[in-house]
């Protein structure tokens, strides 16, 4: 059986793949009612917006920096993510109902990387 933090390392690098594709269905099922983006260029974006401009691009590298599991029902996820030469740093918040619901994101913010 899958560990919550199996399973939510493996949602990670999911959404990557996801992102690359252009795969609107999965994130049909993995964002919440309610979610919530912060692009790298600062522009908010609502479960709506955020599924409107869901399409194929460059395939992406997802590195998890951290997983934490915050109670039972809350966890946060940094990562970076590599699109060729681009970085991002990834903040997300996943939440589920009760342990027997899969988890769904809730927010998440992005930064460019910045190379000194």
């Amino acid at each position: 059986m899958e560990t919550d933090l199996e399973r939510l390392h493996e949602l990670n690098i999911l959404i990557g793949e996801a992102e690359s594709r252009g795969d609107q269905a999965f994130f049909q099922d993995l964002l919440s009612p309610a979610f919530a983006m912060r692009r790298a260029n600062g522009a908010i974006q609502d479960r709506t917006a955020f599924l409107q401009n869901v399409a194929a691009s460059h395939p992406r590298t997802t590195r998890i920096q951290s997983l934490t599991i915050l109670g039972t029902d809350r966890a946060m996820v940094t990562c970076t993510v590599e699109m060729g030469e681009k970085q991002f740093e990834n903040l997300r918040v996943f939440v589920r109902e009760s342990g027997e619901i899969p988890w769904t994101l809730l927010a998440w913010a992005n930064e460019p990387v910045t190379r000194a």
